[in-house]
């Protein structure tokens, strides 16, 4: 899913860098419109397979795992990948190696028209929050309650973001270990209100439904999932968390087993933009099993 753990946060709970419930964990809105050492503009995706994308001078390594999103035209680029390729301004997609497609080359699903961002999750940077400090909107906010359980990571809520700008676009909110100095404050998780969704088996051309794996969340009906093989699907009802299945309206081409889809998390509150004039925005996590973030 994208509401997911920093690469280099995953292997910090693994080594004892970070702990859940006695470091202090910070909070921070996050916009994506500004550069960062872990944050490039998206102003071109092939129309191929794979995907590639170009993000000029970025810096990234093959091996790292980039959330994209935003991109116009192109909507199976949106998504969570690993790099298998890059150069100076361009990056390569696949799925990454937690996927049941591990490897699977991406589909373009048309031209690309404008816009999008690439988040690096790391491993090669993101390692720390003066990657992404750079995207902050208003302040950091210091979380409390955090508790643990089988897993399961969680906190007091709802988190409340006092004094944002005015018209400030949000798109994540995203969780460090906060020692006060952004160079050696440890990224955690990154919550984009999206996840992804996978095909559990081949869906047909004309079909009107999907077999996807258990969905950790809703989502709303209407919704346009762009599949990492180029077909789309539109959704005729709403979905629920762990239903398994997806109606659709008919489909124009096949989905095929293990092709993913980014999809929006019904009532997850983002992207938002802040009304005029500065305001206190209020995030909650998640209220069902998965809690702020599961490991």
């Amino acid at each position: 899913m994208v509401n997911a753990l920093f690469e280099n946060g995953r292997n910090n709970f693994l080594t004892g860098n970070i702990n859940w419930t006695t470091d202090t964990i910070a909070a921070a809105l996050l916009n994506f419109g500004t550069a960062d050492t872990a944050v490039k503009a998206v102003t071109g995706a092939t129309n191929a397979s794979p995907i590639v994308l170009t993000v000029t001078a970025h810096g990234w390594a093959v091996g790292d795992i980039v959330y994209v999103d935003n991109v116009g035209g192109n909507n199976a680029a949106n998504g969570r990948w690993k790099i298998s390729a890059q150069a100076t301004n361009t990056i390569t997609l696949v799925q990454p190696d937690d996927m049941p497609g591990a490897g699977a080359n991406s589909s373009g699903s048309g031209s690309y028209t404008s816009g999008g961002y690439a988040v690096n999750m790391g491993p090669s940077v993101a390692q720390f929050w003066n990657d992404l400090d750079g995207t902050l909107i208003g302040s950091k906010v210091s979380l409390s309650g955090e508790s643990a359980a089988q897993g399961i990571a969680n906190a007091s809520s709802p988190v409340a973001f006092t004094s944002v700008p005015g018209s400030s676009t949000i798109q994540a909110v995203a969780l460090f270990k906060d020692t006060g100095t952004p160079s050696t404050s440890r990224m955690v998780m990154l919550n984009t209100g999206k996840f992804i969704v996978n095909a559990a088996a081949t869906a047909s051309s004309s079909a009107t439904s999907i077999t996807v794996d258990p969905l950790k969340y809703a989502i709303p009906n209407g919704t346009v999932l762009y599949f990492s093989n180029g077909q789309s699907a539109t959704l005729t009802g709403a979905a629920s968390a762990g239903d398994r299945t997806l109606t659709v309206s008919a489909l124009g081409g096949s989905v095929t087993q293990n092709s993913v889809a980014l999809a929006p998390i019904t009532g997850s509150g983002l992207p938002v933009t802040t009304a005029s004039g500065a305001s206190t925005v209020n995030y909650s996590f998640d209220t069902g099993v998965n809690k702020v973030f599961k490991l």
